[in-house]
């Protein structure tokens, strides 16, 4: 039997990615989130309506989703646990980035996963703000591919986020891994 929960929100465990993107100036900017999915080359994703991502990311701009690895926890809360509104967490966390190769915006090669975007329409209503990007390129680190440039899904380190109003924890992905259509 199940049990109704009161919670202002639930998050079952999604994979944390930290923003980068350009302020109104040029300068680049960062935020750590976990609202995201992809299906094809778009992905969407969920920021508060008060957050810095929320005004500075509009249709047309590029924007990078880095995936931070089990052993980056210290970047994901630098991301998301400072204001940007107050200071520059880029400067004041000393965050490489790597300039794109094709005109997107800087992204953090120290992350195994990169997808540059380009933003194709937002989303608003009072509380969040849906953005909706194309995926111009997926970038991942040579450890994460075989020979042939498939993927090793073996070798997949993401932090997943899980919570409801009362806490929030981070995960990590379990090393069992099976294949889909096994289970008939």
């Amino acid at each position: 039997m199940k049990q109704r929960v009161e919670t202002e929100k639930f998050y079952p465990a999604y994979p944390v990615f930290v923003l980068t993107y350009l302020n109104e100036v040029g300068e680049p900017q960062m935020s750590t989130g976990s609202s995201s999915y992809t299906l094809g080359d778009t992905i969407v994703i969920g920021v508060s309506a008060e957050s810095n991502a929320s005004k500075h990311i509009y249709a047309g701009q590029k924007l990078a989703v880095n995936f931070p690895n089990t052993e980056q926890l210290g970047l994901i809360e630098q991301g998301g646990f400072s204001s940007g509104k107050r200071n520059d967490k880029i400067k004041v966390h000393q965050i490489e980035l790597t300039k794109s190769d094709n005109g997107g915006v800087a992204y953090i090669d120290a992350c195994p996963i990169v997808l540059e975007c380009t933003v194709t329409q937002t989303v608003s209503d009072a509380d969040y703000h849906t953005i909706f990007a194309k995926i111009d390129t997926r970038l991942f680190e040579k450890k994460l591919l075989d020979s042939d440039g498939h993927f090793i899904h073996e070798e997949l380190d993401l932090v997943l986020f899980s919570g409801d109003a009362n806490e929030r924890k981070f995960r990590q992905l379990a090393t069992k891994i099976e294949t889909v259509g096994g289970h008939s």
